[in-house]
């Protein structure tokens, strides 16, 4: 059994907020060079870039042609970051950066308002704490916006329900609602609003409260909701017809149903996702599900948030780890509530455990030893690995003394290595692989005033370093030329092979980016490809 505490409650709560402000701010760095990642954080900062070029915000472009897959919310907010920052990776990352701290404190007031204020900071630092949270917090993806504005809406609808059952005004808690929820929508589709409205409902049900959901459904939520999505999907119907029907039928029921989108996983696809995702709250999460009840109000709405997201998308037909990050405030809140109610170290014990496992797994790794020698990373990635595990266990021993202690020094523990990320994060080739490649592209077009087209291929961050969208041969993979009315801009930006070939046989200079399976044909051709520059697994190559 731990001893007294011989701290404050106000001591305990510093301690925590110290190590979330320190989670914080790991977030926020951006070292020089922390280019954007292919193919998700590119794809959503080009399409804003030539939203603001072609100065129009309702339909969204990529490489010029109109691009439906996902609804504006995030590109509508980068634009507005690129107007006041500049076309940068920092700007781009901003809008998920705020949200990811709308996230943590929306977190932190609904479970400091249930369990108190130590399990409230608690949540928080579990949350930031954990890769998969972290990640949601700084990366330039749809879905750490559509997390912040689905938390806001089970929030907000779980807040309605609970007036309304003890007969104090609930409408316009319930109109927040309808526009938390309009963001959701407008951030990643109907995904974001049918899994809350069916955590709510499975909620209300199983808390006896299924009788005050109802009205929820016909309340303002609704005529808010409409009034904040319909002029979009109306504007983009009528500039683009088809569009709405793309994006509704073929965007959801055919992504997560069917295998349209060629994203397959196993039905255990999201355990391992969310055992490493979550490693700092593991034990804690699975303790404080454990002795989750019903008749705890609290405690089942979380269970019952993180379980929805977990199933639905465990069952659906598309599969990424980011569809995961929805779910993380619930497991965190959860995870808290293990913390809090934790009377010996064995849970301590065991997250130190699964903390020396991980840096051993990372250092013993032969593939991973060897990409860490040859990118130079020790200096970074020794220290930073080591004051995981000393934290962590260190945690062990501050238990006795008191838990929020303890999960201060988890946060401390896991800001060092996700420090030690951001850090590294610019050495690794997927930082500068675009960079690279459009730098060589650039330098070679303008020596001879050549034309670029990427070949069987399409990257979106060499749009983006261009500041320009570049013809594609032999191509199409994500984009969409057939919403594109002009047939002058499909005949310029689609080419056929033969086209492609013709022109690099033209004795007319060319320069191409291409894959290294399509390069050994090129290099054979005449004239022969001449290969300014290798990153990853493209070239950028010329034909003179």
């Amino acid at each position: 059994m731990s001893s007294p505490h011989r701290d404050s409650p106000t001591t305990h709560a510093r301690l925590l907020l110290a190590a979330l402000l320190l989670l914080a701010a790991v977030s926020w760095i951006e070292p020089r060079g922390s280019g954007l990642a292919e193919p998700d954080e590119t794809r959503y900062a080009e399409i804003p870039r030539e939203m603001l070029a072609a100065g129009d915000l309702v339909v969204p472009r990529l490489n010029g042609v109109p691009y439906f897959e996902k609804p504006p919310l995030l590109y509508w907010a980068n634009a507005a970051a690129f107007r006041v920052v500049g076309l940068t990776p920092w700007a781009a990352r901003l809008p998920t950066r705020l949200a990811g701290m709308g996230t943590v404190l929306l977190l932190v007031l609904a479970v400091a308002r249930a369990r108190g204020r130590e399990a409230g900071l608690c949540a928080g630092v579990l949350y930031l704490a954990s890769p998969i949270g972290f990640l949601a917090t700084r990366t330039n993806l749809t879905d750490g916006l559509l997390t912040f504005f689905f938390t806001a809406t089970v929030l907000a609808g779980r807040e309605a329900i609970a007036r309304r059952a003890r007969g104090r005004p609930w409408l316009a808690m319930a109109a927040w609602t309808g526009a938390a929820g309009a963001g959701a929508f407008l951030t990643k589709g109907l995904v974001g609003i049918a899994l809350p409205g069916a955590i709510l409902l499975l909620w209300s049900w199983g808390s006896g409260e299924l009788a005050h959901f109802l009205p929820l459904v016909f309340s303002p939520a609704l005529p808010v909701f409409l009034a904040l999505t319909l002029p979009w999907l109306l504007l983009a119907e009528s500039r683009i017809p088809g569009s709405l029907q793309f994006f509704l039928i073929h965007e959801h029921f055919q992504r997560f149903a069917t295998g349209a989108a060629k994203r397959p996983g196993p039905i255990l696809y999201f355990v391992p996702v969310f055992l490493l995702g979550f490693l700092p709250g593991v034990p804690f999460f699975l303790s404080g599900a454990a002795r989750t009840r019903r008749a705890d109000s609290d405690a089942f709405f979380f269970l019952v948030w993180f379980l929805a997201v977990f199933v639905f998308f465990s069952i659906s037909r598309s599969k990424l780890p980011p569809y995961l990050f929805p779910a993380m405030p619930a497991a965190a809140a959860v995870a808290a509530a293990g913390v809090m109610r934790a009377r010996t170290r064995s849970l301590w014990i065991v997250q130190a455990a699964l903390a020396t496992v991980f840096a051993a797994a990372l250092l013993l790794h032969p593939v991973l030893r060897g990409f860490v020698k040859e990118l130079r990373l020790a200096a970074i990635v020794a220290p930073c690995l080591a004051a995981l595990v000393v934290l962590s266990w260190a945690a062990v021993l501050f238990a006795e003394r008191s838990s929020a202690l303890a999960a201060s020094a988890v946060g401390a523990a896991w800001a060092a290595f996700l420090f030690g990320v951001v850090v590294g994060w610019p050495r690794v080739p997927p930082a500068h692989l675009t960079t690279d490649l459009a730098a060589a592209a650039r330098k070679e077009a303008a020596s001879r005033g050549a034309p670029i087209v990427a070949y069987r291929c399409y990257l979106n961050g060499v749009s983006w370093e261009l500041r320009s969208p570049i013809p594609v041969a032999d191509y199409r993979g994500e984009l969409e030329p057939d919403f594109e009315p002009w047939e002058e801009t499909r005949g310029a930006l689609f080419w056929s092979k033969q086209r492609f070939l013709d022109a690099w046989r033209s004795g007319k200079p060319l320069v191409a980016l291409v894959r290294l399976q399509d390069l050994v044909p090129l290099m054979t051709d005449q004239p022969p490809a001449r290969v300014a520059k290798f990153s990853g697994k493209y070239a950028i190559v010329a034909n003179w």
